[in-house]
Parts: structure tokens; sequence; C-alpha cells
């Protein structure tokens, strides 16, 4: 068995994937519902709420503060409450986009529950992914810029390897 394949087979309940834009994280969650985990994708979530859409999975309220906040930065304290508030009532779920900080790890009293995965992908591809996406979405993208929640990646990722916590899965295709 692949080393890929294993960490998937192994994943428990509860899980977040990290990493940089463009790396995968949706693609991977969106695979995951086939093995019966919800997918919170925190960017679509506010994409959708920003639009006014409501979808019927989705609560109100976390609809409701994640139409106030902004691309590319890390989630305010009230908008992670909620979507881990909407996480725990669920059997199975994985959330991209989330924790984007060390200081989100405060809200998790619950944190032996959580599995944490960084998506791995090679910048050359992410900005490729990064470039075809803008081209066929509204998503802009300036080759080079970083989002602020990207620069915060670095300091999380360091804090949960320190604690034996994060798992890496390789996503270079």
């Amino acid at each position: 068995m692949s080393g890929r394949r294993a960490l998937i087979e192994s994943l428990g309940t509860h899980v977040f994937l990290l990493g940089p834009h463009g790396c995968g994280k949706s693609t991977v969650g969106r695979r995951l519902t086939a093995r019966g985990y919800i997918h919170l994708s925190v960017g679509l979530i506010g994409r959708l709420a920003r639009r006014g859409a409501r979808p019927a999975d989705i609560p109100l309220r976390l609809l409701q503060v994640m139409a106030r906040h902004v691309p590319g930065e890390a989630l305010n304290p009230q908008a992670a409450t909620e979507i881990l508030d909407y996480a725990r009532s669920v059997d199975k779920v994985v959330i991209d986009g989330f924790p984007a900080n060390i200081e989100h790890l405060a809200l998790l009293d619950d944190i032996e529950r959580w599995q944490f995965v960084y998506v791995l992908t090679p910048r050359q591809i992410r900005e490729q992914r990064l470039l075809a996406r803008a081209d066929t979405t509204k998503r802009a993208w300036t080759p080079g810029l970083k989002s602020s929640r990207d620069e915060l990646l670095p300091d999380l990722c360091r804090h949960l390897r320190s604690q034996r916590q994060l798992s890496q899965l390789s996503n270079a295709r």
C-alpha cells in the first residue's frame, strides 16, 4: 500500500487539511466525501455566503459570520467557533483552510479528536493550478503574492510538528 493510501485509510473521523492556496486541499476534501466525510471548505463557504447563497446543509449562523470573512485571511474567533461547532455535530468531517494559525488551536478543547494533514504540493504545480483557476473563475491570483493565511501557516505547522500532530500527504499530481 502506498504512503498516500495508507494515510487516507488511517484517517480519523475529524480531519483538518492544511496547506497554501492551490495545494489541493479542496480536491482531497471532495475525494474524502466518497468515504463518508462531510467536506467543509472555508473558502467555498465564504464565497457562497458573500454571494448570498444559503445551502440547506450549512447552518445559517455559520453563513452569516462567513459572509463577513475577508478571503485569504485567517478566520476570526467567532467564525472559527461557528465552523467548529458545526463540524463537531457531524460524525465524519474534513475541513480545509482551517486552522490557519496557532491561536486557532486554543479553540480546540478536544484537540485529540482531530487529525492535522498538510497537503504537500510543489510550488510550480500550485502556481499552475492558481493561474488556471484565475483564468476560469473570478478568483484572481497574482504570481508571487501570498495571502496572510499562507504566511501564518509555517508557524502553525512547526508547532504541530513539534507536538507530533502533523501528517503529510503528497499531492504532486
